[in-house]
């Protein structure tokens, strides 16, 4: 979550006007979190790889119209030389790139260090763009109409796969529901979430 978006929902959730000094605070916080969630996703994913040949990644948010641009910025990303001196320049341009990176996600970033061969679209463009929660005015609302449509195009895009699908998507999505009412019952779908993840979760009940 791009730290503007993240403005956008703790504003909408908090009771009063937060200063931009304690937004900034938060998201720190926030890419902390995302930070040691996507430590264990990436562990998930190596094992995956070493053990289970995955060579590619369905990832939340990606759609063949964004694709070409998805693959250019993680170009850039394995090129870029991350300085490692403490002058101010540094220390900012490796804080940017430390936020580039979690942007991304983790299997973006295994395949930064090529340890993945492939990142591949989750989301049908016209569902993915229907479901976005981030109204004009910049409130969130979700459409749990909207949303349920766009996890159904999710499945059709993985049962074109042959053999075993491997997805990175938020931990607010669950598949089961739209398996079961397209009736693909030979389907065996697992749904996996580590340690941190839980955690934290637990700590914004």
């Amino acid at each position: 979550m791009s730290k503007a978006d993240f403005a956008a929902d703790v504003s909408d959730s908090s009771d009063g006007k937060l200063s931009e000094a304690e937004i900034e605070k938060r998201y720190l916080e926030f890419l902390n979190d995302v930070e040691a969630i996507q430590k264990e996703q990436k562990q998930t994913l190596r094992y995956l790889i070493k053990h289970h040949k995955v060579q590619s990644v369905h990832m939340e948010g990606l759609t063949e119209k964004n694709l070409s641009a998805f693959n250019s910025f993680i170009k850039t990303l394995r090129e870029f030389e991350v300085p490692d001196g403490d002058g101010a320049l540094d220390l900012f341009l490796r804080e940017q790139y430390r936020r580039d990176c979690l942007q991304m996600g983790a299997a973006a970033q295994l395949k930064i260090s090529n340890e993945l061969n492939s990142v591949l679209p989750l989301e049908n463009g016209e569902a993915f763009e229907k479901a976005n929660p981030i109204r004009k005015d910049g409130k969130i609302q979700i459409d749990k109409s909207a949303e349920e449509k766009r996890e159904d195009e999710m499945v059709k895009i993985l049962v074109k796969g042959d053999g075993i699908c491997v997805i990175v998507l938020g931990g607010g999505h669950k598949l089961t529901d739209n398996l079961k009412r397209m009736k693909l019952d030979s389907v065996l779908y697992f749904r996996v979430s580590g340690r941190k993840y839980e955690r934290v979760m637990k700590g914004r009940e």
